[in-house]
C-alpha cells in the first residue's frame, strides 16, 4: 500500500479519536481534575497553535484575535465546553470555519483538547 492511500485511512481515524475522546469525559471526571489555569495551562496551547502569523492575532489582521483572556472568553461558554466555539472548532464540530488549526498545522493533541475542554467546564476562569 502506498503512503498516500495510507493517509486516507489514518486521517479519519485521527479525527474520530479527537472528536470522541473529549466527548467521553464525564462530569465526575472533570470534578477530579485540579483547577486549570488560563495563564499556565490554556494560554500556552492557544499561543502555540492559534495566534501564529496570519491566524488569530491582532498584528497580522487575522479574522479575530485570541491573544488575551478577554478575546478567548468571547469564544467560550463558561461551564459548557460542548457549546463553546473554540472547543467546537478544535474538534471539527464547528458549523463554520472548519477544523482548527487548519492544514498544514497539526491538530491539537488529545491532552490539549482535554485541557481546553476541562478549563471551560470549570468556568473558564482567568486564574
Amino acid at each position: 500500500m502506498n503512503l498516500s492511500k495510507l493517509g486516507h485511512f489514518i486521517w479519519p481515524i485521527l479525527l474520530v479519536s479527537i472528536i470522541i475522546i473529549p466527548g467521553c469525559i464525564r462530569d465526575s471526571q472533570i470534578e477530579t481534575y485540579p483547577e486549570l489555569s488560563f495563564t499556565n495551562d490554556v494560554q500556552p496551547i492557544i499561543a502555540a497553535n492559534c495566534t501564529q502569523s496570519g491566524c488569530h492575532n491582532s498584528s497580522d489582521g487575522g479574522s479575530f484575535s485570541l491573544e488575551t483572556y478577554e478575546s478567548v472568553l468571547g469564544k467560550v461558554s463558561p461551564g459548557n465546553g460542548r457549546k463553546s466555539s473554540i472547543y467546537r472548532s478544535i474538534t471539527g464540530r464547528a458549523l463554520e470555519g472548519g477544523f482548527m488549526p487548519q492544514s498544514p498545522s497539526q491538530p491539537l493533541s488529545e491532552d490539549q483538547i482535554r485541557t481546553i475542554f476541562v478549563w471551560i467546564e470549570q468556568g473558564a476562569l482567568n486564574n
